[in-house]
């Protein structure tokens, strides 16, 4: 699938992270080290393992399904393969007023020098300017890391201001360079969750799919014990208050149900996107069209698996752990 950097330099692109990428990241992880504890947060030795880098890549890619960033593995094209050489993030995206969002990067020791990090923040520009429609695009650079400075600014960021203290980096306080770049072609429109890049649009839509596609689509995404039982799931559909549905040329790629009285509360259940269209607020949108109907009732409730990453997606729309809630709520479940 063409992703969205494939018009940055040919031999350098970008693409969503995935699950798969956890142990070459851990490799990565390990090899660099040292220069990450420089200009990272101090990580614990969870973090150097495959679950702690698969968490990660959850956590970013729910995140990602809330609008709120992309996180990104740079690619570069070596004897006609391309090999996963360091991680670039949109992160913070801020709507409104600001329409603005944070850059993070870096590149494998073996691959500096050789213009990857700067054809890999060109290919970012496009994305935060072009798919996410934002006016401005930020960047904090530790005071010292004179690499990352000339890399920005061969991208045309501009410095703009010295903040003392800014992030806590290899277990201190470090003073930050401040640097942007304003999108001069900036106009105000409706912009998209995430670029695609192959040109067709999304199409979110009430309706109760054909079994066949649902159960294509329950199995892409690992939920077998829907789809052992088929005349259980087609029930579970036909009896749900609402069901919405993600289209890509006629594809089923997602979808998303709500049982509800109509007045007082609202069951969200079965957000599910296909692997390969994660991260780029499909997720969000069904989950804002599922329960649109539903917006003036007290209660809208979900029930979900301890995924890494479910916790950011959901509070990013809204909701909150029983746990958390400072009403001192508690939830009870049977299951059989």
């Amino acid at each position: 699938m063409t992703s969205p950097a494939d018009r940055s330099d040919p031999t350098v692109r970008l693409r969503p992270l995935e699950l798969a990428d956890a142990p070459r990241l851990v490799d990565l992880e390990r090899r660099n080290r040292a220069e990450l504890l420089v200009g990272a947060p101090v990580r614990g030795e969870d973090w150097f393992t495959e679950t702690g880098q698969r968490t990660m890549i959850a956590g970013a890619l729910s995140a990602a399904e809330a609008g709120q960033g992309a996180p990104l593995g740079i690619l570069l094209e070596e004897a006609g393969e391309e090999v996963l050489v360091g991680r670039l993030s949109i992160n913070g995206v801020v709507r409104g007023a600001f329409s603005s969002a944070s850059l993070g990067y870096w590149v494998d020791r073996a691959h500096t020098g050789r213009g990857v990090a700067t054809a890999a923040v060109r290919a970012a520009v496009g994305i935060a300017f072009g798919g996410f429609g934002l006016h401005r695009l930020q960047a904090e650079v530790q005071v010292g890391n004179t690499a990352s400075v000339r890399v920005l600014e061969r991208c045309g960021f501009a410095e703009y201001g010295l903040a003392p203290q800014y992030l806590r980096l290899g277990g201190r306080w470090a003073d930050c360079r401040l640097f942007q770049l304003v999108n001069a072609d900036w106009r105000e429109s409706a912009p998209a969750a995430a670029p695609t890049g192959d040109g067709a649009s999304v199409r979110i839509s009430a309706e109760i799919p054909a079994l066949p596609d649902v159960l294509a689509l329950y199995d892409a995404v690992g939920w077998s014990s829907y789809t052992q039982e088929p005349q259980t799931l087609d029930a579970a559909l036909a009896g749900s208050t609402r069901v919405v549905t993600a289209r890509r040329d006629g594809q089923l790629i997602g979808l998303a149900r709500v049982l509800s009285d109509r007045a007082t509360i609202a069951y969200l259940q079965d957000v599910l996107v296909r692997p390969s269209e994660q991260g780029r607020g499909v997720g969000r949108d069904l989950v804002e069209a599922a329960l649109a109907p539903f917006a003036q009732l007290r209660q809208h409730v979900l029930l979900t698996d301890a995924e890494p990453g479910q916790r950011a997606f959901y509070e990013a729309l809204g909701l909150t752990e029983v746990h958390d809630h400072p009403a001192g709520l508690r939830a009870f479940v049977r299951l059989g």
